[in-house]
């Protein structure tokens, strides 16, 4: 699916740059990180080839700077999110689950899409260690804002609490992809939060 502006132009300079992540992104999601290559990134963006060699120089760049792209949308996503909806009346447990779970809100499509390309390339950092930085930055955000909020439950160890709940976030959230299945995360996150407040 080619990526055109409104007026169905293409897009020129960071917008194009944009159209070829979004482009990596969509290939990972759907056929894997080894089917990335300059050529394949920018038929599915419909730009020139020249452009991908332009923007990155190596595959691992393109990888690199399309998970970077996701981490910097989903912080920024988070932080609106946590600025608008925290007050001193909000149940912080129910917030802190909000803030973990909007992102997986949107349509079940562009959800499903968004997720399997961002767990593949959490993957890669196994064997790509440039990804590792970016993957670092995105869950330290996630942890700030969640023990944050763990401690104003009560936690006893905001932070460590706050790495739980996100691996069993997660992990279930992988589980569903692998699977398939649809069924909602929130309840048994709310029993895990829950619960580790109440140690």
């Amino acid at each position: 699916m080619a990526i055109t502006s409104a007026s169905g132009a293409r897009p020129r300079g960071a917008a194009r740059r944009e159209a070829l992540l979004d482009a990596v992104l969509r290939i990972v999601a759907e056929v894997g990180a080894d089917a990335v290559t300059h050529r394949r990134v920018a038929e599915e963006a419909g730009l020139p080839l020249a452009s991908t060699t332009y923007y990155f120089d190596s595959k691992e760049h393109l990888l690199t700077a399309a998970l970077e792209r996701a981490a910097e949308r989903d912080i920024a996503r988070l932080h609106a999110f946590l600025a608008e909806a925290d007050d001193e009346l909000t149940d912080p447990l129910a917030l802190a689950i909000d803030a973990i779970l909007d992102p997986v809100q949107e349509t079940a499509l562009s959800c499903r899409t968004s997720l399997v390309a961002t767990y593949s390339l959490m993957l890669e950092a196994a064997r790509r260690p440039a990804l590792r930085a970016v993957n670092r930055r995105w869950t330290d955000a996630y942890l700030d804002a969640v023990s944050r909020l763990l401690e104003r439950a009560g936690s006893a160890d905001p932070r460590g609490d706050a790495a739980i709940l996100l691996a069993v976030t997660d992990g279930l959230l992988v589980e569903q992809l692998a699977s398939d299945r649809t069924a909602a995360a929130r309840p048994q996150l709310e029993r895990v939060a829950a619960a580790l407040v109440k140690r």
